[in-house]
């Protein structure tokens, strides 16, 4: 279902969108990215599974589900 946003709430995103095409783009780009710590895949320990269900498997066990790796239908939505 689309979300209806006020005027108010859209001129105000154009404003920050125009902010930011206003910055160098070497800007933009290093703002544009985060690190996101992930103590599993970090490890430097190369992995490999017998099949995509034993993969998957352990992304449920080993991941929380925020980071995308939950089965469709299994991660549920922060209220």
């Amino acid at each position: 279902m689309p979300t209806i946003i006020s005027t108010a709430e859209y001129d105000d995103f154009r404003r920050q969108c125009e902010r930011q095409l206003a910055r160098p783009l070497a800007d933009r780009i290093r703002f544009g990215f985060f690190r996101n710590a992930n103590p599993v895949r970090d490890t430097n320990r190369n992995r490999s599974f017998g099949s995509m269900d034993e993969y998957r498997r352990f992304c449920e066990r080993s991941y929380p589900a925020y980071f995308g790796y939950a089965r469709p239908g299994t991660a549920t939505r922060a209220a």
